[in-house]
């Protein structure tokens, strides 16, 4: 592995920083006091006509076409800037975007992928329901075929964009004794068997979004949950075009979101460890700097060690997800624990450091603490990713 920047990309890293920094960081405080659906909106615009929101995206569709090295180093910049806008960026790219790239069919692909590439259509995944997070097995949403059209019956929750989405993808499990139906397992009466994805349009019958979250961090980014009461979906809206693969493709999914949030924990550390250094140079006692003192600047130094070690499992994550190999999804899990949990700590540090004036709302550091449980929540638990770690590791070495 080689990270040797290219003059192009050095400057798109830079111009990028710069919008962030510039764009995006000043409204991040009153995104997080005052969630404004119009102000999150308008974080995504701002990032649609950079190009960001299409990315990754193949540029045949209106994307960018850029490596997953090459767009989760740039993403960290939005990370740190604003963790609510990268938030819904993420969700919006990685989670649907994505989705319909890696299965959708060509006639979806053409259909959706520019708009969504432009910002035009904000996307939304919907896989969990009140009932059913990280045990898909569990899921309840039903899909019954009729006719040329499937209707949909069930309850989604924490669907991130949700209040602002224009484009969801819904998980939903197929009568097993469709005709149509593709099993994830061979065994008809496999746990997952007919979970499917659908594509689903805001304005389609039936869908209803429900009020946003009032959340504890991220709370700029719009959650809410999605209610399907019939709602009636044409058959060339099943992704990919055939049924059963759900659980297999959002799986696939799943591995490319735990780099983004990653990156969302690792834009955070960031954002504490610059603050850190400024506050302990300003802030004095008994007559000098708190930098001074080694309780204070080793705090700062493991925050350092994570950003530092950070980017490097994230790289090394998304070099193997460009390069295909097989190594990809349990780096991705690794990288997200390890990132993370370090953050949750560093986090805390900051506040520390800054003592009863990080307490205080309006102060960076509070915000970023709030903001920074997430990592160790979304896209998988961290006790899910050491599962998912722990399952590798015993196939590596035949325990199972």
């Amino acid at each position: 592995m080689e990270f040797l920047w290219s003059d192009e990309e050095k400057s798109l890293f830079s111009e990028f920083e710069r919008l962030c920094r510039e764009k995006i960081e000043p409204k991040a405080e009153k995104l997080d006091r005052e969630p404004s659906l119009s102000l999150i909106r308008e974080n995504l615009n701002i990032l649609a006509d950079f190009g960001y929101l299409g990315a990754p995206l193949p540029p045949e569709y209106g994307g960018l076409g850029l490596k997953w090295v090459t767009y989760f180093t740039m993403s960290e910049y939005l990370a740190k800037a604003c963790a609510s806008t990268y938030l819904s960026a993420m969700a919006h790219t990685l989670l649907c975007a994505n989705f319909i790239t890696m299965f959708g069919t060509e006639k979806q692909k053409r259909k959706y992928l520019p708009e969504l590439s432009q910002g035009k259509l904000i996307g939304v995944l919907c896989a969990t329901e009140p009932g059913c997070g990280s045990d898909l097995a569990a899921l309840k949403t039903k899909a019954v075929r009729d006719g040329n059209y499937y209707i949909i019956n069930g309850t989604k929750a924490y669907a991130t964009n949700g209040p602002i989405g224009d484009l969801f993808i819904i998980l939903a499990r197929c009568s097993e004794n469709s005709q149509n139906s593709e099993s994830d397992n061979k065994n008809p009466k496999s746990k997952y068997s007919g979970i499917t994805a659908f594509i689903v349009e805001r304005e389609t019958p039936g869908l209803i979004v429900g009020t946003p979250y009032d959340k504890l961090g991220c709370r700029g980014s719009p959650t809410s949950d999605i209610f399907l009461d019939s709602a009636k979906v044409p058959v060339e809206n099943v992704l990919g075009g055939v049924e059963g693969y759900g659980f297999k493709q959002v799986m696939k999914v799943f591995d490319i979101g735990r780099v983004g949030m990653a990156v969302y924990s690792l834009g955070i550390v960031s954002a504490c460890l610059e603050e850190s250094i400024r506050y302990s140079k300003e802030r004095y006692t008994f007559g000098k700097p708190i930098a001074a003192y080694e309780d204070i600047n080793f705090k700062i130094v493991d925050m350092q060690i994570t950003v530092d070690m950070g980017r490097s499992i994230v790289l090394r994550s998304a070099w193997a997800h460009d390069s295909g190999s097989e190594d990809a999804g349990v780096l991705a899990s690794c990288a997200k624990l390890f990132i993370a949990e370090r953050a949750t700590k560093n986090a805390s540090d900051a506040l520390q450091i800054f003592g009863g004036l990080g307490y205080i709302k309006g102060t960076k550091v509070e915000r970023l603490y709030r903001d920074v449980k997430l990592g160790e929540i979304g896209e998988g638990t961290n006790e899910i990713q050491r599962r998912i770690i722990f399952k590798r590791l015993t196939k590596e070495f035949g325990y199972s």
